[in-house]
């Protein structure tokens, strides 16, 4: 009995061994970096990253990193297919008056990963700051 759970546990660890996983994905960004421009102060405002899988293998966005909590990505959670287009949407809180650049970190499927975007621009300053920040 011994001997065929060891057989059975050895050939199990061997089966999963010979499998690999292919991390071959492409994917090509339409847009690298956006330029919000202007943005009224905590009005919301988001921009979008084209993208298009180039490769022959499905590409799947595997985790998404912002270098600050004032940028919220948003993807479908999803593969896509070989010569498929897709987006990811990025939520800008406004509510930080001031010009910012911001970095958005892509993590996939491929060799290549991960892809670094960028969004900037200038949030106005309110009414109520404007004198503040003249000074």
């Amino acid at each position: 009995m011994r001997l065929l759970i060891f057989c059975l546990v050895f050939i199990g660890v061997i089966g999963c061994t010979s499998r690999q996983v292919t991390n071959n994905a492409q994917v090509e960004f339409k847009n690298k970096e956006v330029d919000m421009h202007i943005l009224k102060y905590k009005v919301p405002a988001s921009c979008s990253f084209q993208l298009k899988n180039s490769g022959k293998q499905p590409l799947v966005i595997l985790d998404i990193k912002t270098s600050c909590g004032c940028t919220i990505p948003n993807w479908k959670k999803k593969p896509i297919k070989p010569g498929k287009e897709d987006k990811i949407t990025i939520k800008y809180d406004t509510s930080h008056p001031g010009r910012f650049r911001k970095t958005i970190t892509v993590y996939y499927n491929g060799p290549a990963s991960p892809a670094e975007l960028v969004v900037k621009g200038e949030v106005e300053f309110p009414e109520e700051m404007k004198g503040i920040a003249d000074e």
